[in-house]
């Protein structure tokens, strides 16, 4: 096989060693699971996204963290649409993305780049105890699941308390699974932004995720719909934080971040 071209991008930030890392690697996206787990694990990061070339500004497109395939990652798309767009020279405003799961698209923006995800809201669910002790929590204000997205939701009082979670990880991954979540986001109002959060996915190898766009296809329908609104500013919380616009469409959800280069290279396979 020949060399690979590879890129690494902080995704949801306009500063290096902020917002969330990905890999971006051109390649065919048919090759054995094996393969892209590997370069996966290789690279280290919560997502590689793995893309292949169909037509003019069109794309197959595959995740994967070091552990297994996803089905939606807002940053590594994030990061493989600012690839195109600014490392690669890609002249259109629209680029599409078929993956898996559905057909998405990601568009030049002023603030960087938009991408036009599904919606996936959230429903009221009784809390369960487990998911609570293992993020450290009594006193909460919501939980909701978003059995579309498989994404568990728990709405705290403060930022404060959202910045202060600190999970027990091997408690989290030993309540039993009857729904299938992949993942836990803690959230709150915010006095800078609409709201902040946290997303915690031990389920998918990774314990916390720095800046996670799927996730806000969740944090979206929920905080309009508590805050009345429809474009929102939001933060996630983690250790190098990153900041998201995030816009509702109907039956869609608009992401917009910017993004930065800090790696280029290929890989030998």
């Amino acid at each position: 096989m020949d060399p690979v071209p590879f890129y690494q991008v902080d995704a949801f930030t306009e500063t290096p060693f902020r917002g969330n890392p990905a890999a971006v690697c051109f390649m065919g996206t048919g090759l054995q699971d094996d393969l892209y787990l590997a370069i996966s694990a290789e690279m280290n990061l919560s997502e590689t996204a793995f893309a292949e070339p169909e037509a003019q500004g069109v794309y197959r497109l595959r995740w994967f963290t070091p552990k297994r395939e996803v089905p939606l990652c807002g940053h590594a798309t994030l990061a493989l649409a600012h690839v195109l767009f600014n490392e690669l020279g890609y002249g259109g405003d629209k680029i599409t993305f078929r993956t898996a799961s559905s057909e998405l698209h990601a568009y030049r923006d002023r603030r960087g780049v938009l991408m036009d995800f599904p919606r996936n809201d959230p429903k009221p669910l009784a809390p369960i105890k487990g998911i609570l002790d293992g993020l450290g929590v009594e006193d909460i204000l919501g939980f909701q699941y978003s059995d579309t997205n498989q994404k568990l939701l728990v709405e705290l009082g403060s930022e404060e308390q959202v910045r202060s979670v600190s999970p027990d990880f091997k408690a989290l991954m030993a309540v039993e699974n009857t729904l299938g979540w992949r993942g836990v986001i803690a959230t709150s109002r915010s006095a800078e932004y609409d709201f902040v959060s946290r997303y915690f996915a031990p389920w998918m190898g990774v314990d916390e995720d720095p800046v996670t766009g799927s996730a806000h296809t969740v944090l979206g329908p929920y905080w309009a719909g508590k805050l009345g609104k429809v474009s929102l500013k939001a933060y996630q919380a983690s250790r190098r934080g990153g900041a998201l616009h995030v816009e509702l469409q109907n039956d869609r959800v608009n992401i917009v971040g910017g993004s930065v280069t800090v790696i280029r290279g290929s890989l030998s396979l």
